[in-house]
């Protein structure tokens, strides 16, 4: 599945949910993709604007290392924009799609410095809070391994836990009967399973979490239900706070909160199943 299924949502829902509890907790994206064209963040500068959401749900202000890698498209349509790199321009880069950046596209010397930058961010992070949350960027498998940073080379990396983030309304065998075998085995040994996010119609969605088991071998570990954004919703502060606990509500009805209690204080990493 391509970009766009809920993962950043889901990503929200887990952390508010944390933070009401009190647990120390924190979001890390390696590479995001923005545009100006997005509620969230507008006000602030380019760089920090990929994890504005995932922060507040997390009581925390957005930092370069919790999103060391951001690309600023112009808009939506233009496939190439300016590249941040620990808050700091670098030049302009291509992208190849939603939220999807190619290390092997770039120049030497442009690839180690997002990779360094990623390394120490997230090392970084993970000394500072109990529970860090790590988000990937479009979809898992989209990429060759070695050019996938916030997919592949991150989570291999940390040796994190990941989740699958699907869709309910995308959810097929097609889309997912080779996702294993797109991935390289040390990235495979570390998936736990799917969570399949928007759900409208439940009858429906088992028969989907069937599906995506029998296609992958995975387990289906919660069905979060559709929460899109609250009516009005404008990138404010209040409105991403009210829509933090809107998410939280949803994750914590799934009961995918006990699940994650089991596993290790460093948390879990979602990527989205690829195309």
């Amino acid at each position: 599945m391509s970009a766009g299924v809920g993962k950043t949502a889901v990503s929200i829902g887990i952390l508010r949910s944390l933070f009401r509890r009190g647990v120390p907790c924190a979001p890390f994206k390696a590479v995001a993709v923005v545009t100006p064209d997005e509620y969230a963040g507008r006000s602030l500068p380019p760089w920090r604007r990929g994890v504005v959401q995932s922060c507040a749900a997390a009581g925390t202000v957005p930092r370069w290392w919790h999103n060391p890698v951001v690309v600023n498209l112009p808009d939506a349509r233009t496939p190439v924009g300016d590249l941040y790199v620990r808050g700091r321009r670098l030049g302009r880069v291509p992208v190849t799609g939603a939220d999807r950046l190619d290390l092997g596209a770039l120049p030497d010397r442009l690839r180690r410095r997002c990779q360094d930058a990623v390394e120490e961010g997230y090392q970084r992070l993970a000394g500072e809070v109990p529970w860090l949350l790590v988000e990937g960027a479009a979809g898992a498998g989209d990429l060759p391994p070695a050019s996938d940073l916030a997919n592949r080379i991150l989570p291999e990396l940390a040796g994190l836990p990941v989740i699958v983030v699907a869709s309910a309304r995308q959810a097929g065998p097609v889309d997912v009967s080779g996702l294993t075998d797109r991935l390289p085995p040390a990235l495979r040994a570390l998936l736990l399973g799917f969570v399949l996010n928007r759900v409208s119609d439940l009858p429906a969605a088992d028969a989907a979490a069937q599906r995506l088991t029998r296609a992958s071998d995975l387990p289906v570990l919660a069905r979060i239900t559709d929460a899109p954004p609250p009516i009005g919703y404008d990138g404010s502060p209040e409105k991403i706070d009210a829509m933090c606990e809107y998410r939280a509500s949803r994750v914590d009805e799934s009961g995918l909160m006990r699940l994650l209690n089991a596993l290790p204080a460093a948390g879990p990493g979602l990527v989205e199943a690829a195309r």
